[in-house]
């Protein structure tokens, strides 16, 4: 499994944990996590824990819907998803014909 968490831990008053996860199977998961509540909550209710599984036949349709989230406009396209790439060590290839 490879993991990294999306989130900082505290706000404050709540604790919040995101985490994005690659699983054994090639699935990806999303789990966020809340603890603690503010003055207005019921007791029991201060916690709260979802998770958001996506099958791994679907991780294409997904990362090129993010991809066009982020590179949206198309201004710098090229640069920006390169960008990310080495931010993220992941590998890319840049071709470029004139």
């Amino acid at each position: 499994m490879q993991a990294m968490e999306i989130s900082s831990r505290s706000d404050g008053a709540r604790y919040r944990r995101v985490t994005l996860a690659i699983e054994r199977n090639g699935s990806l998961t999303l789990l966020a996590r809340e603890i603690g509540a503010d003055a207005e909550a019921v007791w029991g209710l201060d916690e709260e824990e979802v998770t958001l599984s996506i099958a791994p036949d679907q991780l294409g349709p997904l990362a090129l819907a993010l991809a066009a989230e982020v590179l949206k406009g198309g201004r710098d396209a090229v640069r920006r998803l390169a960008d990310i790439c080495e931010a993220h060590e992941v590998p890319c290839r840049i071709a470029c014909w004139s």
